[in-house]
């Protein structure tokens, strides 16, 4: 049986998949809880998803889906995931995706200014130009034309 564990209070809806076959997936990565406050009521989700991870005797998920790139849904995955796109996001501690998840405007949006919303769409568009790892689940002319930019069919 499937099973959905909801991240909801002040983690962006954060929300872990499990999947009967094993498989999991998580839906974006919102983890603001702030341990030095003992009336912040926010789960340390970095903690939760790795204690979860270890009970299943691995350190990836099976999809990673970014819904949108709003700080909340992303915050802290820059320190928690192992990404593709530059050494300095890789180590033993973090946890692998195997498949990125990510809407149309992920790899195209211009002027994102917040540096870990930066390192997402790096991510992305690293995967999509090596044509491995990442799906993108809408395809707005924007997209053709990004694409077509990149020299990518």
């Amino acid at each position: 049986m499937h099973k959905l564990t909801f991240f909801n209070l002040g983690n962006a809806d954060s929300c872990r998949i499990d999947l009967a076959n094993g498989k999991k997936i998580l839906i974006d990565f919102g983890n603001q809880g702030n341990p030095d406050d003992q009336y912040d009521l926010r789960c340390d989700l970095a903690k939760e998803l790795r204690d979860d991870l270890e009970d299943a005797d691995r350190d990836f998920f099976d999809v990673v889906a970014i819904s949108h790139l709003d700080k909340d849904h992303y915050q802290g995955a820059s320190d928690f995931f192992w990404l593709q796109h530059a050494k300095k996001y890789q180590g033993d501690d973090r946890i692998k995706i195997k498949t990125l998840w990510v809407p149309a405007a992920v790899i195209t949006e211009t002027g994102v200014s917040d540096d870990e919303g930066k390192v997402i769409q790096a991510e992305a568009q690293y995967r999509l130009k090596q044509g491995k790892d990442v799906r993108v689940f809408s395809r707005p002319e924007k997209l053709r034309k990004w694409l077509k930019q990149q020299g990518i069919k």
